[in-house]
């Protein structure tokens, strides 16, 4: 049905401050890290950034020599047809399945595909229920 796996994803906490999405952006690709997808935005005095890499042990290792914090999460990653409604059908399936979403983020670059990152509160039943 749908390409479904579950991923780890790097959620990131910096200062928030003018240039921080270009400093960690510039500090991924000095390592070689390719960014699959990213959300991020800030929260008071910081700076949050969820990222899926190409490489999570090159980016934490280089975020953490910044001096940021770097966790992981769990995540669930659907690659769909870029579509009107996409979104809603994911988004019923696991509603209709009674799977918590709490956090969610995609992107389309115009392909014909579109990247969606969730994280849930049961990411192996979502796996189950989108794969």
């Amino acid at each position: 049905m749908h390409e479904v796996r579950i991923e780890t994803e790097l959620h990131v906490i910096t200062p928030n401050e003018p240039g921080i999405l270009g400093r960690v952006m510039g500090t991924l690709a000095n390592a070689g890290v390719n960014l699959r997808a990213v959300n991020a935005y800030s929260q008071a005095d910081k700076g949050v950034f969820y990222l899926v890499t190409s490489n999570n042990q090159k980016a934490e290792k280089s975020l953490k020599a910044l001096g940021y914090t770097v966790n992981t999460n769990e995540v669930v990653s659907v690659i769909i047809g870029d579509r009107i409604g996409a979104g809603a059908e994911i988004g019923a399936l696991l509603g209709n399945a009674v799977i918590d979403v709490e956090h969610f983020y995609c992107s389309s670059a115009g392909t014909g595909r579109v990247l969606m990152i969730i994280q849930t509160n049961h990411n192996a039943k979502a796996l189950d229920t989108l794969g």
